[in-house]
This record gives C-alpha cells, structure tokens and sequence, in this order.
C-alpha cells in the first residue's frame, strides 16, 4: 500500500502541474497569438510551463517504478 500511495502521490504532483501551470500558461499565450498580440509575459509563461512538463518527465519514471512495485515488490509495501 505505501509504494502505490508515493506513486499516486507523484501522479497527482503531475496532475496538478499539467491542470495549474501548463494548461493555463499554454493557453494564455496561444489566445493572445491568435488575438494578435501575445502577452508581455509570453517568455515568463513558456519557462513556467517548460518546468512544470520537465518536473512531469522526471516523475514518471518514478511514479511507474512505484505503481509497478505494489505487486512486483511486496517487500516495498510492509
């Protein structure tokens, strides 16, 4: 139970970074080109979210890692 709690606590870290910082960034940035005129803030913006999917990247080995070893590695659990 403990390794599929810090895998699914690194899966809501992901899930959260991707619903609070990537989405709404992107989305900012992608409304104000097609309006015309990005935000001032489009660099602030594109480096928030490129750290936010690199945080994601380096995650996801882990989270798979921990997920996977509920089953694989019980001594893990206990």
């Amino acid at each position: 139970m403990l390794t599929i709690g810090i895998g699914g606590g690194f899966g809501f870290i992901m899930l959260f970074n991707v619903w609070g910082i990537i989405w709404p960034n992107n989305k900012k940035v992608i409304q104000g080109t097609l309006a015309g005129s990005p935000p001032a803030n489009a660099a602030t913006l594109a480096r928030q979210a490129f750290l936010a999917s690199r945080t994601n990247a380096f995650l996801s080995v882990p989270m798979l890692f921990f997920m996977a070893a509920s089953s694989h590695y019980t001594i893990l659990g206990r």
